[in-house]
């Protein structure tokens, strides 16, 4: 049956009226500080708590430095580890840390650098052994069964993401405690340092927050900045929702929206201008770097199901996969030039993983157990070659789902 003509107009007026509701409820927000490279930062905080990796002034005029203080911190190399992102996968990393240190083989590091679910377990990292039942909690433990809670439609209106950031926030809130902020800032007093990486939307750029300084400012302001970036580094776009951090300079306030860090690092070893600037390091001499990619590097073909859920997963887990690729290129030639030996492991193509959206307790406890027993078998080490031969060997077959870990025996942070 055709509608009246005036039936048509009332229906546009109605949806035009909608629309516009809508829109209007969108959360308001400060606006971002208008310049790139701007002097702001969380309020009470000073600059040095973080910076863009693209800032080259601040990167050259700190680094040699950092590099400096580092050294003589260790008293002999110096120790890098880098955490990947990769969600679900953090188990893989945290069972590896753990299954390190079971077997005495858990160096001290003077930098954790951490990324998305590797920012999650970097403080832990850090800390060392001693906080090893709070990492096992945090990743092989049914709290991370109820991580993924749909969002009414309604509420994605208000403020993007699929799911809810409460779980994500209460569980960060849980293992970021008051003592977790003192021991961090004792070990940063003592020149060690603990990096995290978000990525700043409205700049499109990667932010390193040094948190060993925002722990050392203590009291709550530490706490809840603390715990608000790196649940900002875990905020998967669209997954989650963005976390807004305020910043003040020059007598204004702004707002800006950070995201997950693995929108623009994977992992990373040293600042994007230290990737590529001709600097002459010498303190780096021996240097050992050690990257943890908690994902794969390459996978079996699957069917995607037409369904959002599974090609967001798949989209995601394509992106992190081919972005890890080359940042471990890319970190193979940093420490090939500085003279620093250069390691890391990763899921292999034949362990059935299920996705970096794949929370559930029974998947994420086979993985934790996974990275543990190849930790303690000393089978986790690889490098660049020996990736390639595994990759190409597995892709010349229909998939074969096994355990077998992703190091030759014998390979150990030693």
């Amino acid at each position: 049956m055709t509608l009246p003509p005036w039936r048509h107009s009332v229906r546009a007026v109605l949806t035009l009226l909608l629309v516009s509701v809508l829109a209007a409820c969108v959360t308001p927000r400060l606006p971002a500080p208008p310049k790139l490279i701007d002097q702001v930062s969380p309020p009470g905080f000073p600059r040095d708590v973080r910076f863009l990796s693209s800032d080259r002034d601040y990167v050259v005029a700190h680094l040699y430095r950092t590099v400096r203080n580092l050294s003589a911190v260790a008293h002999g190399p110096i120790h890098l580890l880098a955490l990947s992102g990769g969600g679900a996968g953090g188990a893989f990393g945290a069972g590896i840390l753990y299954g390190l240190a079971r077997v005495g083989q858990r160096t001290d590091f003077q930098v954790v650098t951490g990324v998305s679910a590797g920012a999650l377990l970097a403080p832990f990292a850090f800390l060392g052994p001693s906080w090893d039942p709070q990492m096992k909690d945090a990743f092989d433990s049914n709290r991370t069964d109820h991580l993924l809670q749909w969002r009414s439609w309604l509420g994605f209106l208000f403020r993007p993401g699929i799911y809810s950031r409460g779980p994500l926030v209460a569980m960060v809130d849980h293992f970021v405690t008051r003592r977790m902020i003192r021991a961090v800032a004792a070990q940063s007093r003592k020149g060690r340092m603990l990096l995290v990486a978000t990525t700043d939307l409205d700049k499109q750029e990667s932010v390193i927050w040094n948190m060993g300084l925002i722990a050392q400012h203590g009291g709550p302001a530490a706490r809840k900045l603390f715990a608000k970036v790196l649940v900002a580094s875990a905020s998967i776009p669209g997954v989650f929702p963005p976390v807004m951090i305020r910043v003040q300079g020059g007598g204004r306030t702004y707002e800006e929206m950070h995201v997950d860090g693995g929108t623009t690092l994977p992992f990373f070893v040293a600042s994007n201008i230290a990737d590529v600037m001709p600097l002459h390091l010498p303190q780096l001499e021996g240097a050992k770097v050690y990257v943890i990619v908690n994902g794969q590097l390459s996978t079996y073909p699957r069917t995607t199901l037409p369904e959002p859920m599974a090609v967001l997963s798949r989209s995601f887990s394509a992106a992190l996969m081919h972005a890890s690729r080359r940042a471990l290129v890319l970190a193979a030639v940093f420490a090939r030039h500085f003279g620093m030996r250069f390691r890391f492991t990763y899921l292999p193509m034949t362990y059935p993983f299920e996705g970096s959206l794949d929370f559930k307790y029974d998947n994420m406890h086979q993985l934790f157990e996974y990275g543990e027993h190849c930790a303690e078998s000393g089978q986790i080490w690889s490098t660049i070659n020996q990736a390639i031969d595994e990759g190409q060997r597995a892709a010349m077959q229909l998939p074969q789902l096994s355990y077998e870990c992703p190091g030759e025996p014998g390979r150990t942070l030693h």
